[in-house]
């Protein structure tokens, strides 16, 4: 007789806390604070992750769920596709190099690194193109063309062995092309059914399609010298997605509406699985993933703005995966532009801000959040707007700077500590600095100021809680340099042209990553220069965006719900970004969750 241990290689343990991690689906363990048998089971489902930073449709896609890219598209409403490429890193999006030449409809394969994309549609002329080029993770290079040109066909394989099947020429085809890394081939193995918005998984001697148009479900498998029709998927299939391999695979999306089914083939029959969220049609063409991590991305459906830039993961594993978000907060007590903050989510501060009037409008109040509502607290001897700002929350914040005009002027070099009852002067800065946004970092007894000065200067001052000292100026001269870190260690971006820089305490170190999105009056937030984020800001069309810097490159992040410009933002760890009211008149604030991972346990009950 078969025990568990025999079966696992284990005894059923009694522990008082559940495990949370190296579990396997099916473990069995006793809790005895809840005294009951509890067990871990598989979980399958798709997860909304980061949208594109850009709409679009019809582009050229390969990679895995942690290392994608696309290429081209169609970015509706406008009337040209474009060349622009994104990557994926499991976490957001950033720019890649672009193609040399825009188009839609792009079969696409490979690797981030090592990407391919073929024929297309040239609109307007030429409609059916024969171009192809190769990806190397920064830039893509011209190569030879394909035998006749194509578009909106299955593609698969590797960058030096591909295969382009079906699609479009401009009627369907049943052709199948075969790339060695040089030259295409017409292989003369057609397909059993021409068609074209079919989609293919696999290598160049074991790939499988399905679907096409119109709507079809018929399946055929590739051997390298033959195609033979498989098993019927259980659904219909037309300008779908797909990730996987011949035994293993996933198609999803794609007509007929509702645009989100999804079936899984397991190397001789289709069975459903969980639908996506946003359903599309004409996501990546080319497989992103495989049967257990997929990644579908962009696509084209009601409503448009959404459904373009939407990005799902399919994850089967224990684990149960809650993506990044930002949620409603406490509403602020004011809706002010060019306020101040310091502190997380959870003990947070604002001060000051812009009436829209002439002095004294500028107001004296501060405000700390514990993480649902505001309390006023202390009164700033002078009205702010725009100041300078650090520290770690209510008991811990500094200003100084900011914009004051007449008669209040001269005191734009004034420095103001809080210590959780009132606000008192400190040392004066060497420099005046008119508009600060968001230019500082570090706890109330040694933290930095950033730029911001006469002339968008690059003027760099640490203070020890008594005194300013002039330090190494950040790289890039620009106002709105948001500041993440210690004063020995810290991330500084300029808002304007998105310079990033680090600085160790003693030198600043110019990193060759750029926000993906530059933007001026925005706000910074994060735990450390690994850490940082970047959120709001001008022009109008960025105002939600977020990014996250992770001590490399940048990614987008979720967007916010609400536009915002010269607000207040901050955060000093993961999970505790928070960002203030929308002047004029919005006091609407919004809180930053990051993805979380737990495991999917289950109790186990007698019926």
């Amino acid at each position: 007789m078969s025990t568990y241990r025999k079966i696992h290689g284990r005894s059923i343990q009694a522990v008082s806390t559940d495990p949370s991690g190296d579990i396997t689906e099916g473990q069995v363990w006793y809790n005895t604070t809840s005294d009951t048998f509890k067990t871990v089971l598989l979980n399958e489902a798709w997860v909304s992750a980061t949208p594109m930073t850009t709409f679009r449709y019809g582009m050229a896609g390969g990679g895995t769920q942690s290392a994608a890219f696309v290429g081209g598209g169609y970015p509706t409403p406008s009337p040209d596709p474009t060349n622009v490429t994104e990557e994926y890193n499991g976490s957001g999006w950033s720019t890649g190099g672009s193609m040399n030449t825009a188009r839609m409809y792009i079969g696409g394969s490979g690797t981030q690194t090592a990407g391919l994309a073929s024929g297309g549609d040239q609109y307007p002329s030429p409609r059916y193109s024969v171009l192809v080029e190769e990806y190397d993770g920064s830039s893509w290079t011209v190569q030879n063309t394909l035998p006749t040109q194509n578009k909106n066909m299955g593609s698969c394989g590797t960058q030096t062995a591909s295969l382009n099947i079906g699609g479009s020429v401009p009627a369907a085809t049943n052709v199948t092309n075969s790339y060695d890394g040089t030259n295409w081939t017409n292989t003369g193995h057609n397909l059993n059914t021409a068609r074209f918005s079919l989609r293919a998984v696999g290598t160049t001697t074991s790939a499988l399609v399905n679907g096409g148009s119109p709507n079809l479900q018929t399946t055929e498998e590739y051997d390298g010298s033959s195609w033979t029709s498989a098993s019927n998927s259980v659904s219909n299939f037309d300008a779908h997605s797909s990730a996987g391999t011949q035994t293993a695979a996933r198609m999803f999306g794609g007509f007929p509406s509702p645009y989100a089914q999804h079936n899984i083939y397991d190397g001789s029959s289709w069975s459903t699985a969980p639908n996506l969220g946003t359903g599309r049609y004409y996501g990546a063409l080319g497989p992103i993933g495989t049967s257990t991590a997929a990644l579908m991305a962009g696509g084209n459906a009601s409503p448009s703005p959404v459904t373009g830039v939407a990005t799902e993961e399919f994850t089967q594993s224990v684990n149960i995966i809650t993506a990044a978000a930002w949620s409603s907060g406490g509403a602020a007590p004011d809706a002010l532009a060019g306020g101040s903050m310091a502190g997380n989510k959870d003990d947070a501060m604002k001060w000051g801000g812009d009436t829209g009037s002439s002095y004294p409008g500028w107001p004296t109040t501060s405000h700390s959040y514990n993480g649902s509502s505001w309390t006023a607290d202390g009164t700033i001897p002078t009205g702010v707007s725009a100041g300078g700002q650090a520290g770690a929350g209510h008991t811990d914040a500094t200003t100084w700077g900011g914009y004051r005009p007449a008669p209040n002027a001269p005191t734009v070099n004034k420095t103001y500590e809080y210590n959780g009852s009132s606000w008192t002067a400190g040392g004066d800065l060497n420099d005046t600095r008119e508009y600060a946004y968001a230019t500082g970092a570090g706890p109330q007894t040694a933290c930095i100021a950033i730029g911001s000065g006469p002339g968008n200067s690059a003027e760099h001052e640490n203070y020890n809680g008594t005194a300013w000292s002039e330090e190494t100026d950040f790289p890039s001269g620009s106002n709105f340099v948001g500041t993440v870190g210690s004063q020995t260690a810290t991330l500084g971006v300029s808002g304007s042209n998105g310079t990033t820089a680090t600085w160790n305490g003693s030198a600043w170190t110019a990193s060759p990553s750029t926000m993906n999105t530059p933007r001026s009056y925005g706000a910074a937030g994060g735990a450390n220069s690994s850490e940082a984020y970047m959120f709001g800001g001008g022009p109008t069309d960025h105002r939600t965006f977020t990014e996250l810097y992770n001590g490399t490159s940048w990614a987008s992040q979720p967007n916010m719900a609400n536009g915002r410009n010269s607000t207040g933002g901050s955060g000093i760890q993961n999970s505790g970004l928070i960002a203030g009211p929308i002047y004029p008149g919005n006091t609407a604030v919004e809180e930053f969750t990051a993805e979380t991972t737990t495991v999917n346990v289950k109790t186990l009950t007698q019926s």
